[in-house]
């Protein structure tokens, strides 16, 4: 009798384990990011992973005024366009101005100077959203595209400042002010089929990027 007890007491203690073992499994899975913003976060550099004030996040927003925006361009431009093999910045300039209305773009371009993404104009103290669309052929793998992505704005993002100090004028006095930064990095994909010509099966992803600069401190 004394035996069969503490076998027991074994078996209950095995099971008991096993449910730890169990929980622990399923509770890793419940971090795990998704969507393009996520794949262009492990897409980029190691020094831009480290960055913690910059994010990663999908943004309704830019996936409908980017769906909207391409509308403007003409068939023909997305049959020429689907055979593009390399990342290109779109130059359909009614495209352009549709989609930083609809995106609340400060300007419709991200790269302002070769590292370069905000200017020295743009207020320390407000928040400030910029932005791009490029396109590519829409049969290629979208992990190789953020491939390509990343390597177009990696040394762009090293060089976002997790904060500023600038002199100004306020009220007629100088004063000295210092503000920290946070950044969002959003991608958004509108695949458009190729129609202009019936024999033809193509495609093409239209990316638009935006950077967002939100002072978190002022």
């Amino acid at each position: 009798l004394a035996l069969a007890g503490i076998m027991a007491v074994s078996m209950l203690a095995g099971c008991k384990d096993g449910g730890n073992s169990n929980s622990g499994s399923s509770s890793e899975n419940t971090n795990t990011a998704s969507g393009y913003s996520a794949m262009l976060g492990e897409a980029v550099s190691d020094k831009v992973k480290d960055m913690d004030y910059v994010t990663f996040s999908d943004n309704d927003k830019d996936k409908t005024a980017l769906a909207t925006a391409v509308k403007n361009v003409g068939s023909k431009d997305v049959y020429n366009a689907s055979s593009v093999g390399t990342l290109t910045p779109l130059g359909n300039t009614s495209a352009k101005a549709a989609f930083k209305d609809a995106a609340g773009l400060a300007r419709d371009s991200i790269l302002s100077g070769k590292v370069s993404i905000f200017k020295s104009v743009d207020p320390i103290n407000q928040t400030v959203k910029v932005g791009e669309i490029l396109y590519i052929d829409g049969s290629m793998d979208v992990a190789t595209v953020m491939d390509f992505v990343a390597g177009k704005y990696n040394n762009a993002l090293e060089n976002l400042v997790d904060s500023e100090t600038v002199t100004t004028n306020v009220g007629g006095s100088i004063v000295t002010m210092k503000v920290d930064y946070d950044y969002t990095i959003s991608v958004s994909i509108v695949n458009v089929p190729a129609t202009s010509n019936t024999t033809y099966i193509g495609s093409v992803n239209f990316i638009a990027v935006t950077v967002t600069r939100t002072p978190s401190q002022v």
